[in-house]
């Protein structure tokens, strides 16, 4: 199988993972609230189990359009529909207790791209500010309705949705690491050239007749000033770079696929990267794959600006 130089993670929709609920259920909830009094439009409220925060809906029935209620407002950067956003987030059916989604219970933030997720998201996320708490009430043209709902999650097609949102974090689509990183690497002495400054978006390539690299290598170029890279448990959110040895397949997140999400593991690309600050600029050289074929058999390198992190800190 080819390899490509960046392995790209694009989350295309919120994470679900509760089992389905009963069709007949379902049914039976939409006659249930037929007899309920239309929506007053007042606030959702919100209340907290072992960590966990969950909606607590009227004995009304749901809105028909989309809801954004600010719980709280942010004081950080405004979000773009374009940015790639870090939040923990629950999800429930109107009317229902139980959760179909919920990072609180992975214990763990979770970030994906505006442009990746349900209409009701984009619309009711972008504007706000980093660090606001909202509510959102999605009706099914701007969440699963168009996909005929999500069964294995227990939304039906016709279900309105709701979600409460805490919104930590925010990341351009262009955004790279700190623009005041100190240099530590001598330009010459690397096996790239690298067109951008520090701070900024870049493109890469290997210089001519490097010699290959025997095994995987992690250089600082620029050092950032964040919190040092987490071990196992970690997910890091990064832009990166990146060429094969001689040019002919070269890749960059900047500005076209945006920021990405990684897990840190013990042996995987980035444990190299641990203790390392957030917002440093680093090299990562790869050798050839053994037992591949075509551009698997060269040898690679990625410069990864490192924009930020989550750490798993609580579970249900």
């Amino acid at each position: 199988m080819k390899r490509k130089v960046i392995s790209l993670v694009l989350a295309g929709t919120l994470l679900l993972g509760v089992g389905a609920c009963a069709q007949a259920e379902s049914e039976k909830d939409a006659q249930s609230a037929q007899q309920l009094a239309p929506w007053d439009k007042s606030q959702l409220k919100t209340e907290e189990k072992n960590g966990v925060i969950s909606l607590v809906f009227p004995k009304t029935k749901p809105p028909r359009d989309l809801v954004v209620q600010q719980l709280q407002p942010g004081t950080g950067k405004e979000v773009k529909n374009t940015d790639f956003v870090v939040a923990n987030y629950t999800g429930q059916v109107w009317g229902k207790e139980k959760h179909f989604d919920s990072s609180f219970d992975r214990g763990n933030p979770t970030g994906f791209s505006l442009e990746k997720v349900i209409p009701g998201w984009t619309k009711g996320l972008a504007g706000q500010k980093v660090g606001a708490k909202v509510a959102l009430i999605v009706p099914p043209k701007l969440g699963y309705g168009p996909a005929g709902g999500q069964s294995s999650a227990g939304i039906g097609k016709d279900d309105v949705i709701a979600f409460y949102v805490e919104i930590t974090d925010a990341y351009s689509k262009d955004q790279a690491g700190q623009p005041d990183a100190q240099p530590e690497a001598d330009p010459a002495s690397l096996p790239i050239e690298i067109k951008g400054a520090v701070g900024g978006p870049i493109s890469v390539k290997v210089k001519p007749k490097m010699s290959d690299p025997k095994e995987k290598t992690t250089t600082v170029l620029a050092r950032g000033t964040g919190e040092p890279v987490g071990e196992a448990g970690t997910t890091i959110y990064y832009q990166v770079a990146a060429s094969n040895w001689d040019n002919s397949i070269s890749e960059t997140t900047y500005g076209q696929v945006g920021v990405q999400s990684s897990p840190v593991q013990k042996t995987g690309l980035f444990d190299g990267l641990v203790g390392i600050p957030v917002g440093s600029r680093v090299l990562i050289t790869l050798p050839p794959m053994e037992n591949t074929e075509g551009a698997n058999k060269l040898s690679s390198a990625l410069v990864v600006d490192i924009l930020g992190q989550t750490k798993e800190a609580r579970k249900k």
